[in-house]
């Protein structure tokens, strides 16, 4: 007879950097997050400084539209990229971000998304 082997699905764990609390992630969760790092690599590989529309840090805005997700999904993804690394490595995280207040308008705040040197 044929046994059918139920599918495994793998939990990724991933630790906060400051607070060393461990998460585990679902398949779904991990797709999303290896998503949105693949399309900031992208960016900076392929991208930045080829045209003038592309001379800046790369923002939310442009990431959401990269990915073809939502802004929710996107934040979500970048804030695990940013602040988690995972579990058994000893790594800093690959990218990092900061907000910084627009000058006309001080309550806007854009993302501006970089990745760290090693991986460029």
């Amino acid at each position: 007879m044929c046994q059918i082997q139920p599918e495994v699905k793998l939990m990724q764990r991933r630790i906060w950097v400051k607070s060393g609390v461990v998460e585990d992630l679902d398949l779904k969760q991990q797709r999303l997050i290896d998503h949105v790092h693949e399309k900031i690599v992208f960016y900076y590989r392929e991208l930045h400084r080829t045209r003038p529309c592309y001379q800046y840090p790369l923002s939310l805005s442009r990431l959401m539209r990269l990915t073809k997700r939502s802004g929710h999904a996107v934040a979500t993804a970048l804030r695990y990229l940013a602040n988690t690394v995972p579990a058994g490595t000893g790594e800093t995280p690959t990218v990092f971000y900061d907000r910084q207040s627009a000058t006309k308008n001080k309550s806007h705040r854009p993302y501006r998304i970089f990745l760290r040197k090693k991986y460029v």
